[in-house]
């Protein structure tokens, strides 16, 4: 796939996730996505319950939390969460941070497909529908993915 391929949507409140690869082109295999991470932004501590997770930072900066451990991540930086541990991770740079995402097994990309709005080149990230934080708890349980307190 070349660079800027694949279907890519705006979630989390304005990053741009790209899948390169998913249940449809592995099989069971892996999801592969590419993330474009916005400053002052990430996920919520979540567990997935069913897939491990892999971030490699391409550009940038996060710091990373899972379980007791946080680590500040920079570029070349290569991560390891294994399924059943409570993480999140933040840019608290003032950039957008580039990095792949692998999370074992495949079909995690569907998530994003169904939580995010298509990106259209040369058009601003819309705003988030009302009832969008409900609908990402919901579906992220569809997901194995689960919103835990901190």
């Amino acid at each position: 796939m070349a660079p800027g391929e694949g279907p890519s949507v705006w979630a989390l409140q304005g990053d741009k996730y790209t899948v390169k690869a998913g249940k449809g082109t592995t099989g069971p295999g892996f999801t592969l996505l590419e993330g474009e991470i916005a400053p002052d932004n990430g996920p919520p501590m979540h567990i997935h319950n069913d897939a491990d997770e892999i971030f490699y930072l391409l550009d940038g900066e996060l710091t990373v939390a899972s379980g007791d451990e946080v680590i500040k991540a920079e570029s070349g930086a290569f991560i390891f969460i294994p399924r059943g541990a409570k993480h999140k991770f933040r840019n608290d740079s003032s950039k957008i941070t580039k990095l792949l995402f692998v999370l074992a097994p495949a079909g995690f990309e569907n998530f994003f497909m169904e939580i995010g709005s298509p990106v259209v080149p040369g058009k601003d990230r819309p705003d988030e529908p009302v009832g969008y934080e409900q609908l990402v708890v919901q579906r992220a349980e569809d997901f194995g993915m689960i919103i835990v307190p901190e």
